[in-house]
């Protein structure tokens, strides 16, 4: 047999190399997934939140307006103001025709009638006043009268002549002369007043010195909005010649579901959001004893019509106002809390 022998030395160990792990590739499925699971999570919170925290409407924001129309048809004849412009109460805004659309010639002649006839209340008023002059004159001479009766019956009564019953008599009907003088020249003084009124108005035309028959007065303060009618253009009964509105004067017409009619207080405090994401804090001040349906913007289609509750929103803060003013006839997003 071939002897055994053990080799010293140094001993060599053989290793393998490890292989490499290949990275795992980003898993975009699973990202999405979780994204739409935290996505909806939170929507579901939202929804919830809304639900039982909110009361949600909707909303037109609008503000006091005076359609001007008239009862009978009437011709424009001139328009002083323009689309926009500021006007006060008081100010004249157009003057027209009536009565049928009269002509010229026929607007000459009544005003000649009103001419005579503003002549004859003249002469009566004068009539008037200087009888007033005369009945005045009388009472003034029967009062220096009494005062003179009043010295003597003094002078009387003090040498025991008269009693004191007399005296008291002439002091008395004094008095009551006084008292009538007093309303004889206010009397006058109304007169005179009419008298210098009849004196100032024209003959043709009652108020601001136009050659036509009427002028419209501005009824508020507010801004000019559209203008339907021009100049020498006809207005009938059903038409409107143009609209006021009063900027000062802003609110908005909210409808809530019926559901919430335990809910919506008057008083209480309203979140409001605009078309451009701007919002706003305001309070209801005013809600409507019946209900009323919405507006169709804010109808469900093929839906049947629904009826709703309808406040008044005005703004919480008055320098809102015209901020406010700026969405008119737009609509809106309402809510309020329900805590």
């Amino acid at each position: 047999m071939k002897k055994f022998e053990y080799k010293k030395g140094k001993a060599i160990i053989r290793t393998l190399k490890e292989p490499k792990i290949k990275k795992k590739k980003f898993n975009i499925d699973r990202l999405i997934y979780f994204l739409i699971l935290i996505g909806l999570f939170f929507w579901l919170v939202s929804f919830a939140y809304k639900k039982t925290t909110w009361i949600h409407g909707n909303g037109q924001m609008l503000m006091e307006k005076v359609d001007v129309n008239f009862t009978n048809d009437i011709r424009v004849k001139d328009i002083f103001i323009n689309e926009g412009q500021m006007v006060n109460v008081g100010d004249t805004l157009f003057n027209y025709f009536q009565d049928d659309f009269d002509s010229d010639a026929s607007l000459v002649l009544r005003g000649l009638d009103r001419t005579e006839k503003r002549d004859h209340d003249l002469q009566e008023l004068s009539k008037e006043i200087q009888l007033k002059y005369i009945e005045l004159n009388h009472l003034k001479e029967q009062l220096a009268l009494l005062i003179s009766r009043e010295k003597q019956a003094v002078k009387l009564v003090l040498l025991d002549v008269y009693i004191k019953v007399q005296l008291d008599d002439i002091i008395n009907k004094k008095l009551q002369l006084q008292s009538k003088i007093k309303l004889l020249q206010s009397e006058i003084n109304l007169l005179g007043l009419q008298k210098k009124y009849l004196i100032k108005s024209p003959g043709g035309f009652m108020g601001t010195g136009s050659n036509y028959g009427n002028a419209y007065i501005s009824p508020i303060k507010g801004v000019i909005g559209q203008i339907l009618k021009n100049s020498e253009e006809a207005c009938y009964k059903t038409e409107n010649v143009m609209t006021i509105h009063n900027e000062e004067n802003v609110f908005i017409k909210a409808y809530f579901n019926l559901k919430d009619i335990a809910e919506v207080k008057e008083g209480s405090m309203v979140y409001v959001e605009f078309p451009d994401n701007s919002s706003s804090k305001g309070i209801i001040n005013k809600l409507y004893i019946a209900t009323y349906e919405a507006p169709s913007e804010f109808q469900k289609k093929y839906e049947p019509t629904e009826r709703n509750i309808l406040a008044e929103i005005i703004p919480m803060n008055k320098e809102e106002i015209p901020e406010w003013g700026k969405y008119y006839k737009l609509n809106l997003k309402v809510k309020v809390s329900k805590y």
